[in-house]
């Protein structure tokens, strides 16, 4: 093996840089990931909805979320990544102290006489003399620590260094290939060490490319190719996916009630996951209690499962939107908001309060908007508080519930003015945010108006995204943070089915401001010309009684002739090459327009045109006497 063609690693010169790239490679889109996923609890977090009031398993919320964001922090990537820094640093260490080969260096003739870059060749030539007198081998008579050899190299670097500055065909390989002595041989070598690959190490590299090869590689893209077919692009798991889709299948969607759904819920694929050998039955009454808001002997347990519903219930409502059917989609979303505040399905808006008697309350019709309507004391009547600080955290609360306020709605085409059939649409809808006993002035009617311009004709759908997103929630029961979100439907109200798959929105001005949002229809317009009626509905998946409802007409009319948009432009100049070309074509032209001069410019009119005159006289006269 003594006559390898390779050269190999066997003081360690180039392998740390090979691990130091492989280990970057992976580290640092890992770490940036990872610490994208480690802040989002504090990124979502808003302390502004901090009242004072605690529910009764407060300790267990927190308790969850603390080892929720203990669990993604010190999850099992996360130490694997503190491990690949740990060797990194190591390896950068060792590289920092380990002396560059000579093989290896780059050939810098300044460098070596210790002479500036703008030396002039006097100064080579004075450096490279005192050099020669002190580091000559013949002029050396005391060696100490060196050995004779090191400082014959040595000076036969000064010689080259100087030559490829002074002498003309060394300057020149210098120039061209960076070494006095011109080309070098090019050199392949392996980044282990000799006994590594050539004696007793083979086995041992083979073992490890096999296991690389045939064992970790296979499991990494088994792992992920699992991972993504697992799931759906919701978040769902496709066993929960394909089982919500048979039993709306099979059953009638319009029968569907609510303990139907939440017994949907309980059997999804993901609970089995999260808690090995709990049952549906158990995970029904795990839902059930919360939803009651009663405490259980395993809290935490109830919190891990609670967690996973709403992620459910937005994928169980994508696959609902294949029926069409209206009714089941507000009620799957009406459960939204009963997990979302810990209350049973359609309850009264009101016992999202704290400090609530909840007693009085479920018997109570009033609903936010009326209460409001109240005096204080009239308010702790209804709201069977009984202190005024308490009467004072509901109000709180009760002023950051954000409700939808449905302005205008209509239908538009892009760059044209009427909606014709057939045609491609778009569904624009104006409104805006009225927080919980605020009174918002009449909006500003230009507000209302939507102007075409060269972006939206474009990109119509690009105004959804001008507005700011909303804070994130007050749901004190709810173990996860999470922001507001309203599901936009468009109903058929003959049918009660939609007529495009539901929407979202996130982003909405908080100020009174008016909001545009905007709807892409997928089917073109309707092919006859009359009025068609539909409803709008934003159904929000955060607070109960923050949904609002409008009728909205379609008015397909017929497409403009050529007269009317020929009368919309106005004719050309007689005079002008428009007009010229319009008065061939046998069109219709206007005679040009001539502005009534004012007193002062006709005076100056008559001044220049006496002026003129007198000119034209001259040139006249002179004529006359050349041809006498």
């Amino acid at each position: 093996m003594s006559d390898s063609r390779y050269s190999y690693d066997e003081n360690a010169e180039v392998w740390p840089y090979f691990a130091m790239t492989l280990l970057s490679l992976v580290l640092l889109p890992s770490t940036w990931k990872a610490t994208i996923r480690a802040m989002k609890p504090e990124k979502n977090y808003s302390p502004k909805f901090e009242n004072g009031y605690k529910p009764e398993n407060y300790d267990d919320v927190e308790k969850f979320r603390m080892k929720n964001r203990k669990s993604k922090i010190f999850s099992k990537a996360n130490i694997f990544i503190a491990l690949g820094w740990i060797i990194l640093i190591v390896v950068a260490y060792f590289i920092h102290i380990q002396e560059t080969p000579e093989d290896l260096k780059r050939f810098d003739p300044y460098e070596i006489l210790g002479i500036p870059y703008s030396a002039t060749d006097r100064e080579i030539k004075s450096r490279y003399r005192k050099l020669s007198l002190k580091f000559h081998p013949d002029k050396i008579r005391n060696i100490f620590n060196t050995t004779r050899e090191v400082m014959e190299a040595q000076f036969v670097e000064m010689t080259k260094a100087y030559k490829s500055l002074t002498d003309e065909d060394t300057r020149k390989n210098y120039l061209d290939y960076g070494h006095p002595d011109g080309p070098q041989p090019m050199k392949h070598g392996i980044a282990l060490p000799k006994w590594l690959v050539e004696e007793r190490g083979t086995p041992l590299v083979i073992l490890g490319y096999s296991f690389l090869v045939g064992v970790a590689l296979p499991f990494v893209v088994w792992n992920w190719w699992s991972g993504t077919k697992q799931y759906t692009k919701n978040g769902i798991h496709t066993i929960t996916a394909a089982n919500i889709f048979e039993t709306f299948a099979k059953s009638s969607v319009e029968n569907v009630t609510f303990d139907s759904l939440i017994r949907l819920l309980a059997n999804s694929q993901e609970y089995k996951i999260l808690i090995p050998g709990v049952g549906a039955d158990a995970v029904y009454g795990y839902l059930l209690a919360y939803l009651s808001r009663d405490k259980v002997d395993n809290e935490l347990k109830k919190l891990a499962i609670v967690s996973r519903s709403v992620a459910i219930l937005d994928g169980m409502l994508d696959i609902a939107s294949a029926f069409k059917n209206a009714a089941l989609l507000r009620k799957i979303i009406t459960l939204t908001q009963a997990f979302t505040q810990a209350l049973p399905p359609e309850s009264n808006e009101l016992l999202q309060l704290p400090k609530i008697d909840k007693e009085r309350v479920i018997h109570s019709r009033s609903t936010l908007k009326s209460l409001f309507s109240l005096n204080d004391k009239e308010q702790q009547k209804v709201l069977g508080i009984d202190r005024d600080d308490d009467l004072k955290v509901a109000q709180s609360v009760a002023f950051q519930i954000p409700s939808i306020e449905i302005l205008d709605a209509f239908f538009k085409v892009p760059g044209e003015t009427v909606v014709t059939p057939n045609s491609i649409a778009h569904l624009v809808i104006k409104f805006r945010v009225a927080y919980t006993g605020a009174t918002l002035p009449p909006p500003d009617p230009k507000d209302l108006e939507e102007v075409d311009n060269s972006v939206t004709i474009k990109k119509p759908l690009s105004t959804n995204d001008i507005a700011p997103q909303l804070e994130p929630i007050y749901a004190p029961y709810l173990p996860i943070y999470l922001r507001p979100k309203w599901t936009v439907l468009l109903v058929n109200p003959r049918e009660n089915k939609i007529v495009e798959p539901p929407s979202t929105v996130t982003r909405m001005y908080t100020d009174g401001s008016v909001s545009t949002y905007k709807i892409q229809l997928s089917a073109p317009m309707p092919d006859q010309i009359g009025q068609y009626r539909f409803l709008i509905e934003f159904r929000s998946n955060a607070y109960v009684g923050a949904d609002a409802v409008r009728s909205v007409v379609l008015n397909i009319e017929p497409a403009p002739t050529v007269e009317e948009i020929e009368d919309d432009i106005s004719d050309p100049e007689e005079d002008s090459i428009a007009g010229a070309m319009a008065q061939l074509r046998g069109g219709k032209t206007k005679k040009k327009t001539v502005d009534v001069p004012s007193e002062d410019d006709s005076e100056e009119e008559e001044e220049s045109s006496s002026e003129e005159e007198d000119s034209d006289t001259d040139i006249n006269t002179d004529t006359e006497d050349e041809e006498s």
